[in-house]
Order: C-alpha cells, then sequence, then structure tokens
C-alpha cells in the first residue's frame, strides 16, 4: 500500500511538471502579426540573427525583439519560435537549432 501511495504521489507531481516543459499555456486566439523588423549589422560574420517572435504570459501576447548570436558549429540551421495550432488552442514552441 505504502508503495502505491509514493507513484500515486509521485505521478500528481512529476507529470504536470513533466508536461509544463513541453506543452506550454494554451492560448485559445492566434498571436498577431508578427512585427516587421529591422536587422542591425551583424557583429562579425560568425553571428546568426534569431527573429523576433510573440510570448504569451497569462493569456496576453508580448513581443520579444529579435537578436544576434553566435552560430554554432556544424552547420545547424535555426528553426525559428512559434505557435502550434491544436484542437484545444495554440501552444507555443521554442525555437531550437537543427542540423
Amino acid at each position: 500500500m505504502k508503495i502505491l501511495n509514493k507513484l500515486f504521489l509521485l505521478g500528481v507531481f512529476a507529470l504536470p511538471i513533466g508536461l509544463a516543459g513541453c506543452s506550454g499555456e494554451i492560448i485559445t486566439t492566434p498571436p498577431p502579426a508578427a512585427v516587421v523588423e529591422t536587422m542591425p549589422a551583424p557583429p562579425s560574420p560568425s553571428y546568426v540573427w534569431i527573429p523576433g517572435h510573440y510570448v504569451a504570459r497569462g493569456g496576453v501576447y508580448t513581443w520579444r525583439n529579435g537578436y544576434y548570436r553566435p552560430a554554432p558549429r556544424y552547420r545547424k540551421v535555426w528553426v525559428p519560435s512559434r505557435y502550434v495550432q491544436t484542437s484545444r488552442g495554440y501552444v507555443y514552441r521554442r525555437g531550437h537549432w537543427r542540423r
């Protein structure tokens, strides 16, 4: 019985923490149109522009400006942050490097 109680508590507390990292906040309204940004000159040729994007907090979209970041080795490509429409609403997907 003690083992079942421990497993139950582990599921109650660990599952939401795990899901929070992969699913994010669900928003019922789509994000606004992207802001047109002017890219400044890069600090050096080895930097890559990471475009700005909206981030939702508490159901309100806020624009996060783009910025330059050092390019990784091994010819990776930046996949921009975006919102994906699901049956329950829009879910934020964080930008990442891809080979």
